[in-house]
């Protein structure tokens, strides 16, 4: 292709790495990239307020892709920004690939305006942080930073960029895309070991985490389950490995843990955890909350410095998940050529399938209360009734958003890739800022996202950026006026002395939404739930974001109230 500008090379190595959309917001150190972007319509830009939006959409992306989220922002306060949106990621093994300027290489280390070293507030929650020095450097390092991001455990990248160095011309020929990397097979004999205890265990888990999802392993993982009839636990991020309405869907564990994975955890004899990590959230550090000592815990994960961290396995396979999930499928299927079901297997089975029966009647028994404020499971239960079956969903954090929502049976999810959720590193408003971005993913889909009152109030700068681009989604606050899991702590551990957690003043969500050219609706009466969630989701298929405040109560569920009393 001959000369161009170096920002022009960059816009030229996101299209052919296949980048649809950045998320960002222009600067004066990033006008030669943003220049080469007006004359590039395949890569739509899409504007924030604030860029720690940027980051949350970047993830979200990568987290319904599979493919690195791209953010584009400005030197010093633009860069920092982005750092709790990129440590979710980081935490999350999402992959993105964030060009930052920073002032010119004449000005380096003397005092130019927002110059600090980025480079070195990135490397903690980066896979790979470059400062580039040279501009006929920069097509290579990009090159570099989309194998990095995408490969072995994936993560963000920064490539930090002086403005004098974008300006000036480089050679740019053809350009070869760095693509997806070469899965990660495990070795045979641990795979044989796996697969002769999963055999030969009388009460086999399994327990599927995010890594299922980021393999796209879940048919495999199904094909697995149901040869061996595994009841099948997920973490939160792991959510849509299986459908929740399939057999042997069973619950997650943790803050999310039911009466049935109180037993079906510390009863198996076999655990395989594929890509899931037991952490604070899922285990609370207490052994109630983790596979028995005595069983035999197979653990798979991607990268082998994971393996170990949370739990001991006595058997421990690296390897990408759906080449592990294969390759045991194989094995299983060459030990046991028939699927298993033995009379202890079908009698396994009824109960589980009774005990989902029982939660799935409390929940909605719950669901039904007329009482006032809302109770929180009226408005989860009606979405999953209004909002179609293949809807993209974000789950924030909180004791009503992620305690509740994200909670078996309480809100069913039935795909993998239609969920934006957070990683153990749980940033506030992260879900919810990430949330339009389901629309540049999935146009034909609705999109809704649950989101306390509290996290809210950090992000609401997303609704005009969703508004201005045409991304159509629902976000349904469920409003406690307080920051519900922090007041719990206070009146579980601290009887009851409550400061710093309820909202005094409040802003009114539903007229913010309409000022910010959404639908608003504020939803106090239960008779109301239904019709307003059928007005929003109308007004997402006239194009239009909708934002729907629920005033609910301070209910909790019972894995909750377990999981914060603890000391």
């Amino acid at each position: 292709m001959g000369q161009m500008s170096a920002g022009r090379a960059i816009v030229e190595v996101l299209k052919a790495e296949g980048v649809r959309a950045v998320f960002g917001m222009p600067g004066g150190h990033t006008l030669s990239i943003y220049d080469a972007l007006y004359d590039t319509p395949e890569i739509r830009h899409v504007l924030v307020r604030h860029e720690q939006v940027a980051a949350s959409m970047a993830a979200g992306y990568a987290q319904l892709t599979g493919e690195p989220g791209v953010c584009c922002v400005t030197a010093g306060p633009g860069a920092t920004n982005l750092v709790t949106g990129i440590a979710e990621a980081f935490i999350g093994a999402l992959p993105i690939v964030i060009l930052a300027g920073r002032a010119a290489t004449s000005t380096t280390h003397r005092g130019a305006s927002q110059e600090i070293a980025q480079d070195q507030v990135f490397r903690p929650i980066t896979k790979w942080a470059v400062r580039v020095d040279r501009a006929d450097s920069i097509v290579e390092i990009l090159r570099q930073a989309f194998v990095i991001a995408r490969s072995g455990k994936p993560g963000p990248v920064l490539v930090d960029l002086p403005r004098d160095l974008l300006s000036q011309m480089v050679e740019f020929e053809r350009y070869r895309p760095a693509g997806r990397p070469a899965r990660v097979r495990p070795e045979r004999d641990s795979v044989q070991r796996a697969a002769g205890a999963l055999v030969a265990a009388k009460r086999p888990l399994l327990v599927a985490g995010g890594g299922v999802i980021a393999s796209d392993a879940s048919a495999v993982l199904r094909q697995l389950a149901e040869h061996l009839s595994i009841p099948v636990l997920t973490t939160l991020s792991g959510r849509g490995s299986l459908p929740d309405d399939h057999p042997l869907a069973a619950g997650g564990i943790g803050h999310h843990r039911t009466s049935l994975t109180r037993d079906l955890l510390p009863g198996a004899d076999v655990v395989l955890g594929v890509g899931c990590r037991f952490e604070e959230q899922e285990t609370n550090w207490q052994e109630s909350y983790l596979p028995s000592r005595e069983a035999c815990y197979i653990q798979v994960d991607i990268d082998g410095a994971e393996l170990g961290r949370s739990v001991q396995p006595e058997i421990g396979i690296v390897g990408d998940a759906r080449e592990v999930l294969q390759d045991l499928l194989d094995a299983v299927k060459a030990m046991q050529p028939a699927p298993a079901a033995g009379p202890s297997t079908r009698d396994r089975l009824a109960t589980i399938d009774a005990e989902r029966a029982r939660l799935r009647a409390d929940s909605m028994a719950a669901a039904a209360s007329e009482q006032k404020p809302l109770h929180p499971l009226r408005p989860i239960r009606m979405a999953r009734e209004v909002f179609p079956r293949d809807s993209a969903v974000a789950i924030d954090v909180g004791v009503l958003a992620q305690g509740m929502a994200g909670a078996f049976p309480n809100f069913d999810l039935y795909e993998p890739r239609t969920t934006i959720v957070p990683s153990s590193f749980y940033g506030m408003g992260f879900a919810a800022a990430a949330l339009p971005v389901a629309k540049l993913v999935y146009r034909d889909r609705p999109a809704l996202g649950f989101v306390g009152d509290g996290s809210f109030q950090m992000i609401m700068n997303v609704l005009p950026t969703a508004a201005e681009h045409g991304l159509p989604v629902t976000w349904c606050v469920l409003n406690d006026q307080a920051l519900g899991s922090i007041w719990d702590g206070q009146r579980n551990v601290f009887k009851s002395r409550f400061i710093g957690t309820t909202f005094d003043v409040q802003p009114d969500f539903a007229q913010v939404a309409r000022a910010c050219g959404c639908h608003g609706e504020r939803v106090e009466n239960p008779a109301d739930v239904e019709p307003a969630l059928r007005r929003a989701l109308e007004a997402n298929r006239r194009g239009q974001p909708a934002v729907i405040d629920f005033l609910v109560a301070k209910e909790r569920l019972e894995a909750s109230t377990e999981f914060f009393t603890r000391k």
